[in-house]
């Protein structure tokens, strides 16, 4: 058992509500590396369309926590500190802090997230982010969610779960609360037994049908995961809150991929 503050399980317990003890956290964060994306161009009007659907948690940055304050009182938070790897970047991977705990924490988040890349030039250096950013979050209080994707040189492939594996320990090691990574298919079981803390899948670019990311989701929560951490399959999909709502279906109350979408109207 990972010792926790007084403030950490107060803040986690509020993001994994009993009785699921899961979540859906809906990213937001894209904006700061990919630019103004479909679905983020008007990020006031997705944000309403999303929280109408009651999830359980947005990320978004600090700025554009403080830009939509007003919207946000109900939901819990998470910023997202880092973001220098940009898409245009020459290597994503080096991405530095954008944002202090401090910073994140007066803009309002209830915990934060940083971007690891285990295998990349530039994996020593992200440790020793996610490290310093623990050590400031714990003296806060505050809940810290690893997003782990493994890369080249030393992982041609993100999906190994040997690789996903690896990096979802070492964060929890460091000190992550959470862990947000790829769902590998093959193996995932041992990425949860693997990972003391809760596992959370992401669902990367959007998927061709809405069915392949409920089946996703509900194969993930199936094999231990404790939701999920989606954007792109939620906020470019032509109904955002339906499809926040039928994950949520599936996170919280068990339903099938199949069943949650003839639930909200995905399959009729």
């Amino acid at each position: 058992m990972i010792y926790l503050t007084g403030g950490k399980k107060i803040r986690l317990s509020r993001l994994f509500k009993a009785p699921s003890k899961r979540a859906l956290v809906v990213a937001l964060d894209h904006g700061r590396r990919h630019g103004p994306i479909p679905g983020l161009v008007n990020l006031r009007e997705t944000l309403k369309n999303i929280l109408a659907a009651g999830v359980d948690a947005v990320m978004m940055t600090p700025a554009m926590i403080e830009h939509f304050s007003e919207i946000l009182c109900n939901t819990f938070i998470i910023a997202r500190i880092d973001g220098t790897g940009t898409v245009k970047s020459l290597d994503e991977s080096d991405d530095r802090l954008i944002s202090s705990v401090t910073r994140a924490i007066s803009a309002g988040a209830d915990a934060v997230s940083v971007m690891i890349y285990p295998g990349s030039s530039h994996e020593s250096d992200l440790w020793e982010k996610l490290a310093l950013v623990v050590e400031d979050a714990r003296q806060l209080g505050v809940p810290v969610m690893a997003e782990i994707i493994p890369k080249p040189p030393v992982f041609e492939n993100k999906y190994d779960p040997e690789a996903v594996a690896y990096g979802s320990r070492i964060a929890a090691e460091v000190g992550a609360d959470i862990i947000k990574t790829l769902y590998t298919e093959k193996d995932f079981k041992k990425v949860v037994e693997g990972t003391p803390v809760p596992v959370l899948v992401l669902g990367g670019p959007r998927m061709k049908s809405p069915l392949d990311v409920l089946k996703l989701v509900e194969n993930a929560v199936k094999e231990g995961a404790a939701g999920a951490a989606i954007g792109r399959n939620i906020f470019q999909f032509e109904k955002p809150d339906v499809m926040a709502r039928a994950l949520m279906l599936i996170i919280h109350e068990d339903l099938s991929a199949k069943e949650a979408a003839r639930e909200t109207g995905i399959l009729i």
